[in-house]
């Protein structure tokens, strides 16, 4: 017999899937953080030729922005908030997105990324009765 989840602010069960999908969220924002400190600190780790446009600057400061707002809808998804599901799954989507322009840049890194992307995305449109 299998034991029950113990959730003490609820008393319902939970699935791993919406924790999974906040400690993806957490590893996609610690990429885009690191991605954004070596561009800004590193310019030569980087095919800064194969720059879809901008410049290795411009890209590091995004990485740094989306990957905080990354982080902090982590934390939100795992307290089981609404606003960070949503916020989760869209920012989920514009790293995909962006990570896809960058592509040509650094491409295993980028593939890596989108793919826990999709993660999240599956994960949190799998779940929405488990949020608030």
């Amino acid at each position: 017999m299998a034991t029950p989840s113990y959730t003490p602010q609820h008393g319902r069960s939970r699935s791993g899937m919406v924790t999974f999908a906040g400690i993806m969220l957490l590893v996609a924002a610690a990429f885009n953080l690191l991605d954004g400190v070596v561009a800004l600190v590193n310019d030569d780790y980087y095919r800064v030729d194969e720059l879809l446009f901008g410049d290795l600057s411009l890209w590091g400061v995004w990485w740094l922005v989306i990957g905080s707002a990354l982080l902090l809808a982590g934390w939100g998804v795992l307290a089981r908030k609404a606003w960070a599901e949503f916020a989760g799954i869209a920012l989920a989507g514009i790293n995909a997105f962006t990570q896809l322009m960058f592509i040509g840049v650094y491409p295993g890194w980028s593939v890596a990324a989108m793919a826990v992307d999709a993660l999240i995305i599956y994960a949190l449109t799998s779940r929405f009765d488990e949020f608030e």
